[in-house]
């Protein structure tokens, strides 16, 4: 004898992928992950001090307003390590081969990734810290 799935059973079958969808979206949203970023347009590449590896700056732009990410270029391969919203240009200093400043970030090429979307981005960048020459 074959079973058959009442009405509610599927309501709730329903219920719960449309949960776990929500769940899903919810925690991706919270957590970003920069390797899955935009393409954007080149507008920069600055090779490294020994010309070793370069960092590939694009500029993403969509109704949100527009966004640099930096691409660690080595070896024949590329790793998303830097992400800025509400810019639409780079300034990059390289210090030495692992060694460089993104927009006054420092990050260690090799180790470390810049995300705006961090909470703490808006505190290093300064957005919500008192100006320190203002007048009291």
């Amino acid at each position: 004898m074959k079973k058959v799935f009442s009405l509610g059973t599927l309501y709730l079958l329903t219920f719960i992928i449309m949960i776990a969808n929500v769940t899903a979206a919810t925690v991706q949203s919270l957590n970003p992950d920069i390797s899955s970023l935009p393409e954007g347009r080149l507008i920069d590449s600055v090779a490294s001090p020994e010309g070793k590896s370069r960092i590939d700056v694009y500029l993403v732009s969509n109704n949100l307003g527009n966004a640099v990410r930096g691409v660690y270029v080595t070896g024949g391969r590329a790793a998303n390590i830097y992400w800025q919203t509400g810019v639409d240009s780079a300034e990059i200093v390289w210090h030495s081969e692992q060694s460089i400043t993104i927009n006054n970030v420092p990050l260690n090429v090799k180790t470390d990734t810049y995300d705006s979307r961090r909470g703490t981005a808006i505190f290093s960048e300064g957005l919500l810290a008192r100006d320190k020459n203002a007048d009291d």
